[in-house]
């Protein structure tokens, strides 16, 4: 794996980061268990071809440098960053957990705020829950999980103003525990699929697709009136809460076709045929609808194997 330092970056921030972890083909450390089989069989593959820049690890070395302070502040009774391994169907699974104390596993994290608020992610309880089956497997029995979150963009001014905001800038996230037999299914579902001759794509969510959206925009707006799945679905609600409307009025000879406006009791037109009112609403309309493309967020900036991907 090369590492660059296009931004240049100080030499003791390069030298700091520099320390990779050559992936391997018989061990699944737990981060790798939980996530994409594609991923890790690309990293196998392409390993000495990897590029990043040390500007993309620097969220990583500050949770790093927090894990390293935390080991030094680890209670007396309890065990910090202990490495646990065990085998499984033929395949090593090793995990370290930042802190064992008192029969609770606690894992640190440095989060954003909107990854807190969203909502409990299930990789984090995957993660959890694998680290007490390693526990198990080594003579101890847990009797709660938990993490703690340190909210690295957390603004005082939100805390004030909001009561449902954190409060100050740390959490505390009870994750909830599977039995040891519904963690053990899941670690070999996992090492099943690890363990193709060719690893399946990427599901939507290992890829954090975030799918294409048809927001209803006011001419002049700076946000969507609505946001809906479908342009379909988009195109009626434009249609519904559109300030114009058709009156026909029926004539002995041929009906007419009055193009009014809400609020106004003044026709804006009349016409002979549907389609030349509906022609005078469309250019004349201030909704609009515009297509937000979808993406795929995980591809398109935080997988270091996407250019040797083929399932984008």
């Amino acid at each position: 794996m090369k590492l660059s330092n296009v931004h240049n970056l100080p030499q003791a921030m390069v030298n700091a980061m520099s320390d990779f972890q050559k992936p391997s083909k018989n061990v699944l450390r737990v981060s790798e268990l939980i996530n994409a089989p594609k991923q890790k069989e690309l990293r196998l593959k392409h390993w000495d071809e990897i590029e990043e820049d040390v500007s993309e690890r620097l969220w990583a070395l500050l949770g790093n440098a927090m894990h390293y302070i935390l080991e030094k502040g680890a209670p007396d009774d309890s065990f910090g960053e202990e490495r646990l391994r065990a085998q499984i169907d033929g395949m090593i699974i090793s995990g370290q957990a930042d802190l064992w104390h008192m029969g609770v596993i606690e894992d640190y994290k440095t989060t954003s705020v909107n990854s807190y608020t969203f909502g409990l992610k299930p990789e984090w309880v995957a993660q959890l829950n694998v680290y007490r089956w390693l526990w198990y497997k080594s003579g101890f029995k847990a009797k709660a999980l938990k993490i703690h979150c340190i909210l690295r963009d957390w603004i005082r001014s939100k805390a004030f103003m909001d009561k449902d905001y954190p409060q100050i800038p740390f959490v505390t996230i009870d994750i909830p525990m599977w039995t040891i037999e519904e963690t053990e299914q899941y670690i070999k579902a996992r090492v099943a699929l690890h363990k193709l001759r060719v690893a399946p794509p990427c599901t939507n969510e290992e890829k954090w697709t975030r799918p294409t959206t048809y927001a209803v925009m006011e001419e002049g707006g700076a946000r969507a009136k609505r946001v809906l799945s479908t342009m379909g679905e988009a195109n009626l609600w434009l249609k519904e809460n559109s300030k114009w409307y058709i009156v026909v009025e029926k004539k002995e000879t041929k009906p007419l076709f009055y193009v009014m406006k809400h609020g106004l009791v003044k026709r804006k037109a009349e016409y002979y045929t549907l389609e030349e009112a509906e022609k005078y609403i469309k250019d004349n309309e201030t909704l609009s609808v515009v297509v937000r493309e979808g993406v795929n967020v995980k591809c398109a900036g935080y997988c270091n194997v996407a250019k040797f991907c083929n399932c984008k």
